[in-house]
């Protein structure tokens, strides 16, 4: 029987849950603005299926909107799982497995990974940063994070990014369940 997974938590620091009210308030009063003066034309339309279609548009803008943030958060990072063998990011939807190879490289990455990073495919501060990201000392890397410090790097030929709550306790958990630990 193979030892459980130790689960570690992934909280929002202040400045991702600012970014998440405000891009969220940005997107819903967007959404509305236009949603609803497509709503209220409908009794303007000359004839029933111009109205049907105005305010079909205006429930899709809504629809959309509500899309967009639901995925958003369904693929941010909750946490990370410990397991033998491999790390879990954790999230409502479509989790990743991050295999644990021998000579896999586990460690607490130095501040500034934001600075000078571009993201090349993900999010940058709705619910979370993760995708891929380019920086020009690191190359292609792919980050799960819900904060801008306490990055733990896990190198395993591919780069990966994480923000637990207990970097060193997820490190330390990790390196011991490396394949040859």
């Amino acid at each position: 029987m193979s030892e459980p997974g130790r689960y570690f938590k992934a909280s929002m620091d202040s400045r991702l849950r600012s970014l998440t009210w405000i891009f969220s308030a940005v997107v819903v009063g967007a959404s509305l603005a236009a949603a609803l003066p497509m709503t209220a034309m409908k009794a303007s339309c000359p004839d029933a299926c111009s109205a049907a279609a105005v305010n079909f548009g205006g429930w899709a803008i809504l629809t959309l909107a509500a899309a967009l943030l639901w995925s958003c958060w369904a693929l941010a990072p909750k946490g990370f799982i410990a397991e033998p063998g491999r790390v879990t990011v954790d999230r409502p939807i479509m989790p990743v497995k991050i295999v644990l190879r021998p000579g896999t490289i586990v460690e607490a990455a130095g501040a500034g990974l934001f600075d000078g990073s571009l993201r090349t495919m993900g999010n940058g501060g709705l619910f979370g940063y993760y995708g891929n990201f380019w920086k020009k000392e690191i190359g292609n890397y792919l980050l799960y994070a819900t904060r801008s410090d306490r990055l733990v790097l896990i190198d395993n030929g591919k780069k990966y990014f994480l923000t637990p709550d207990e970097p060193e306790l997820f490190i330390e958990e990790v390196r011991r369940r490396l394949p040859g630990a």
